[in-house]
């Protein structure tokens, strides 16, 4: 039967036997594809959702969520707690060689390890390990939600910027808590694939198979994930810039739906020009190949982010409401100062005038002094013509009266300033 002929085949049998068997189309949750299978399944279950449901008398298998490399991951219900669901991966017994089983052991049982040292809400936390039957299993946190690969292979295009900005600082968060454990732990295999999303918006991170505390010597495990993994991986050297090059990368494939290539700087801007300078300049930065060009440690890199977020001062300052009581007050110190600017200018004004009138008074009691035949010192009694000698003026400027004949007038003292006093209190008739 040739390529072309296998699928009508199938198609024609499946016509032929579903209305006899009362069957319906399914989705083989093992490999993906349509059921019923026309032979074995070639991504058949592993048996121990058959021949052990419960382990340890606890933890009763449900059915598998998924499968990699190391082995075959389930969700399972915790029978002591309240039938609380969690997450049983179990290695894979079947390798080539027994060098491969002992490493994939080791791994196993490192990541075990490390997840029991770790507590941060952003990873996924260990609750058992243990050994039965000669196959080793790991019980985890169930975390309700999924992957951020799959989550984009179910959306079809890329996320914002803002999304990105904010998944990514959380990462951030938890590769410092990582990296600042006692000793570090390097993550090691940071990728869409390996960071979960919750049904709260947080980020989990899954997987710590590979990762493992920091080695000075540089002596590690050559496992890389091609793309994501820094050119220092492929020789089995890991430092803390190594994670934050693989968080460069991660951004780069949610926000162009494209995966990074290997080995080389990611410019997002270069697949979607919409992608602001900014945020295309920070995953240029982490992808460098060469790492001390890199983000050095993931609270750098955060930096940069929150900056980015901040918004320009000078392009989006607040424009905040005027104060109307300022104003107010305003207003009314204005009035005051310019009343009394008014009355001072008033004030001004009448004295030059008054000024003015005192000073021609004072000249023409001058001539008036000057023009009487005897002198001012020497005043006693002004004759009737003398008195008719002087003008309207120099009478009302002297205010002369015709004394008695039998009384001795007193002397008038003058001064030059034209303030004439009377020792004898002549108000009525004396100089003023």
């Amino acid at each position: 039967m040739d390529f072309f002929e296998r699928p009508i085949y199938t198609v024609f049998k499946l016509l032929l036997i579903l209305p006899q068997k009362g069957i319906s189309l399914a989705i083989c949750p093992n490999c993906g594809m349509s059921a019923p299978h026309d032979g074995p399944c070639p991504g058949a279950m592993d048996t121990i959702a058959v021949a052990q449901p419960t382990l340890q008398g606890r933890y009763q298998i449900v059915s598998p969520l998924g499968q990699g490399g190391m082995g075959t991951v389930y969700i399972a219900r915790d029978l002591r707690l309240s039938s609380r669901p969690c997450v049983v991966k179990k290695l894979r017994d079947e390798f080539f060689r027994e060098e491969d089983r002992l490493k994939a052991l080791s791994m196993f049982e490192r990541e075990a390890h490390v997840l029991s040292q770790l507590q941060h809400p952003n990873i996924v936390a260990v609750l058992d390990y243990f050994e039965e039957d000669g196959g080793y299993f790991l019980v985890m946190e169930y975390v309700e939600g999924k992957d951020l690969s799959s989550l984009l292979k179910l959306r079809g295009q890329p996320f914002s910027e803002e999304q990105v900005i904010e998944w990514a600082s959380q990462i951030c968060d938890v590769l410092d808590y990582l990296h600042g454990h006692d000793p570090a732990v390097i993550y090691r295999d940071l990728k869409p694939s390996n960071i979960m999303l919750d049904v709260k918006g947080r980020i989990k991170l899954v997987d710590f198979g590979i990762a493992r505390p920091f080695d000075p010597s540089g002596e590690g495990t050559h496992v890389v994930s091609a793309g994501y993994s820094p050119p220092e991986q492929y020789w089995g050297d890991a430092h803390v810039y190594s994670d934050t090059y693989s968080l460069g990368a991660t951004m780069h494939f949610l926000l162009t739906n494209s995966d990074p290539t290997p080995l080389n700087v990611s410019i997002p801007k270069s697949f979607r020009p919409e992608i602001s300078d900014g945020l295309s300049a920070i995953v240029q930065k982490a992808t460098q190949q060469n790492a001390m060009d890199r983000y050095q440690t993931a609270v750098d890199l955060k930096d940069d982010l929150v900056r980015l977020q901040k918004p320009s001062t000078k392009q989006f300052q607040e424009v905040k409401p005027p104060n109307r009581m300022v104003e107010l007050i305003a207003v009314v110190a204005i009035l005051v100062v310019t009343t009394l600017a008014f009355f001072a200018y008033q004030q001004l004004i009448q004295s030059m005038f008054t000024g003015k009138d005192k000073n021609a008074d004072v000249d023409v009691f001058r001539q008036t002094r000057d023009s009487m035949p005897i002198q001012a010192s020497q005043i006693g009694v002004v004759s009737t013509k003398q008195k008719s000698e002087l003008t309207p003026k120099q009478k009302s400027l002297l205010n002369l009266q015709q004394p008695e004949s039998n009384k001795q007038v007193a002397p008038l003292q003058i001064d030059d300033e034209a303030h004439l006093t009377d020792p004898d209190g002549l108000q009525s008739g004396g100089w003023r």
